[in-house]
């Protein structure tokens, strides 16, 4: 009796062993499904909303600031000003700039003249030699008194320096259109924001000018104490002169 009930138990376990066998890949399935739609359900509803919920803020965003911070409108209503200015006034003033102001006749007048009139700097190693073809170099000591020739090379050197200077101040002047060519163009397609770059390259630019002028009217005022030199230096030369000519009388009359 007990040997034929053993494999009736045999049989049950093995039963609930192939219902479990059976069923088990059933629920990994069914849990594997229920964790890809969780995720999903958080994809597309926690995190697509919370990114809904962003570009909807930055578009309302980006409506204020075309709207109240960089009016489009009024933006385009620039630009179309200044390009109306640049069509109106570039080449017109591009002109009044390069108008030929040169009226020496002479061939080495012309030449001196096209030397300060160049506005290149390039051209100032030419100086000194067509200035003196113009006005003459200093005498030999044996044709002047050493103190007149002194006084004429150093209103020589300082003719040719400011000269120089003038020249060296008219290239910076013609960098100086092109940069505000430059930056009128840039201003007419200028995005907002930008403004302020535009605005720090146009004060570069005004110091650089600043700078030019200073140097300008440091040379003016070097001529002016020059000239009052020169003036002081011609007295001084006629009390020498009355002295020397007061010892030849006295030296005349005591004979």
């Amino acid at each position: 009796m007990r040997i034929g009930k053993v494999p009736r138990r045999a049989m049950k376990v093995s039963t609930v062993g192939v219902a479990v066998i059976l069923v088990l890949p059933s629920a990994a399935k069914a849990l594997s499904w229920d964790v890809f739609s969780v995720i999903d359900s958080t994809i597309s509803k926690d995190i697509g909303g919370a990114l809904q919920s962003v570009n909807s803020i930055q578009n309302s965003l980006r409506q204020d600031e075309q709207q109240l911070l960089f009016p489009v409108t009024l933006i385009n209503q620039s630009h179309n000003y200044i390009q109306t200015i640049m069509t109106s006034y570039r080449s017109w003033m591009a002109g009044v700039f390069t108008l030929p102001i040169n009226s020496a006749q002479l061939p080495g007048s012309q030449a001196l003249e096209s030397v300060f009139l160049s506005g290149s700097s390039s051209s100032i190693g030419n100086l000194g030699s067509v200035y003196n073809a113009s006005f003459g170099g200093v005498p030999p000591a044996t044709a002047a008194p050493q103190a007149h020739r002194h006084m004429m090379d150093m209103d020589d050197a300082l003719a040719k320096d400011s000269l120089a200077q003038s020249v060296a101040a008219d290239q910076v002047s013609g960098n100086l259109l092109q940069i505000a060519n430059q930056i009128e163009s840039e201003a007419s397609t200028t995005a907002p924001g930008t403004a302020d770059i535009l605005s720090a390259a146009a004060r570069a630019a005004e110091l650089e000018g600043l700078a030019s002028q200073h140097k300008l009217l440091a040379a003016m005022l070097r001529e002016e104490a020059a000239n009052l030199a020169h003036h002081n230096g011609i007295l001084k030369q006629s009390v020498g002169d009355a002295l020397q000519l007061n010892t030849n009388l006295q030296g005349t009359i005591g004979q």
